[in-house]
């Protein structure tokens, strides 16, 4: 299967505040799809197909970790990699960011004893939209360092999942298949 470990953005105020942003980017007109409300989420590491046992053995690692819930806050809208080739929009982390970049360090640390590591360096960030091509990217820039300020509320991190990404024509559908609760 394939699968990745997340925080699910699960606050439906702030869910109804990235649907409003998500429609004022679109009328920039440029190629944008927007990521579904119930499939907004934060990846911590993406692990790619992965089997039965191992599903088993991230799940017993997870189950281990000793991480109280923190709050976050949701604020400002960037995107990657860069404004030549503009590829996603996200939403930032302002409070609480120290707290999940710890939370990330402990789940990679975890998954190194299964050989899983990543180079990349987990900068907190929900993304939103996916841009598929450049058209009309500078007007889309613009729009979205208009938004580089936004606040968009506070939520609980209370646990991570290992999800499963069943890929479709339509979109991704996402399902847990693990969750671990927060102290």
């Amino acid at each position: 299967m394939r699968a990745f470990i997340a925080v699910d953005l699960v606050d439906e105020a702030i869910k109804q505040s990235i649907l409003r942003l998500q429609k004022t980017l679109s009328q920039f007109g440029a190629d944008l799809k927007s990521v579904e409300p119930q499939n907004l989420h934060f990846t911590i590491h993406f692990l790619g197909e992965i089997s039965e046992q191992e599903v088993n053995k991230i799940s017993i690692l997870l189950n281990d970790l000793d991480v109280s819930s923190f709050r976050i806050s949701f604020k400002g809208l960037g995107y990657f990699p860069n404004p030549k080739r503009i590829s996603v929009i996200w939403v930032g982390v302002n409070d609480g960011r120290k707290e999940f970049v710890e939370l990330a360090k402990q789940i990679e640390k975890k998954l190194e004893q299964l050989n899983y590591s990543s180079n990349r360096k987990f900068t907190p960030h929900l993304t939103i939209c996916r841009v598929k091509t450049g058209r009309n990217k500078d007007q889309l820039i613009g729009a979205v360092e208009e938004f580089s300020d936004v606040d968009l509320g506070i939520n609980t991190v209370s646990s991570v999942k290992l999800k499963k990404s069943l890929l479709t024509p339509e979109g991704p559908i996402y399902s847990d298949v693990y969750e671990k609760n927060l102290r």
